[in-house]
């Protein structure tokens, strides 16, 4: 093993890619590659790196895309032989044992807002495994925020009317930005897009408000349905540091699917700018 497969898996991650890492992990007789031997392989097929060519390593790549596709790795042996089970059908006669790994992209978590909310939550999340990217309009606010180390940095156009980052299905977005117009910007940009978390933060009467005037400028009302607000769960969290706490916690139960029913707090939007809670 190098550094260069290292690299190169950091590269692909990196850059949302899906992998199954394929490692040699026991030879017997005559085959290609000995034990350590690596390769890796995209949900797509494109490979890098051997694991020992021909008809073997078209097999492992296309078990390894498996693999991807259901979510878990698996170790299985291979026979270098032209018939029989788990024949490669190459004539070399020895066997390879091949341990197959599934390793995921970081999940996306943007936090609209560089504010005492959402520097607290970057931190907070820090450790969690999440790309975090933080997204604000006040240059000078993201370069003074006390941000983590890795954590992107993004500047939207004034009152974030520009400049917003795509929102990648499955991405987690905390929307906690200064006022109700740069919110009701973000939330028109992110609801509807298959995130797995969308959260608003603010009053019931704020959310309320932001709600209906989404829905006056004509974002769908069943995207709108989505939206988790007041953003977090409710542990009485009053400091920045705190509502961070809560609002990573909300995260992290949708994450792991163990969402309570009574938080999940959706808002249908009313006529003449009012919402009500559903």
């Amino acid at each position: 093993m190098t550094l260069e497969f290292f690299e190169e898996v950091a590269r692909r991650l990196r850059a949302g890619r899906r992998l199954a890492l394929a490692t040699v992990v026991a030879r017997q007789g005559s085959a290609p590659r000995d034990a350590g031997a690596r390769m890796i392989v995209e949900a797509d097929g494109a490979a890098a790196f051997s694991v020992g060519g021909g008809a073997f390593e078209a097999l492992v790549i296309a078990d390894a895309r498996e693999a991807i596709r259901a979510g878990r790795g698996f170790e299985k042996e291979y026979r270098f032989t032209e018939e029989g089970e788990q024949a490669t059908g190459m004539v070399c006669g020895g066997t390879v044992r091949v341990r197959v790994e599934v390793v995921l992209p970081p999940e996306t978590l943007l936090i609209f807002g560089a504010g005492h909310v959402g520097a607290a939550l970057a931190r907070v999340v820090a450790p969690l495994g999440f790309r975090v990217t933080v997204i604000d309009d006040r240059e000078r606010l993201l370069q003074e925020a006390a941000l983590p180390t890795g954590t992107e940095r993004m500047l939207a156009g004034a009152d974030f009317a520009s400049g917003l980052p795509e929102i990648p299905a499955g991405a987690y977005v905390a929307i906690v930005t200064r006022c109700h117009r740069t919110d009701l910007a973000a939330v028109r940009h992110a609801a509807g897009r298959d995130a797995a978390y969308v959260g608003l933060i603010g009053s019931r009467r704020k959310v309320a408000t932001v709600v209906a005037r989404a829905a006056e400028a004509g974002t769908p009302e069943e995207a709108l349905q989505s939206l988790r607000a007041p953003i977090g769960l409710p542990i009485g969290a009053e400091t920045p540091e705190e509502i961070a706490v809560s609002i990573a916690a909300e995260i992290v139960a949708v994450r792991r699917g163990a969402m309570a029913a009574h938080t999940l707090r959706a808002y249908t939007p009313m006529p003449r700018g009012r919402g009500r809670i559903a």
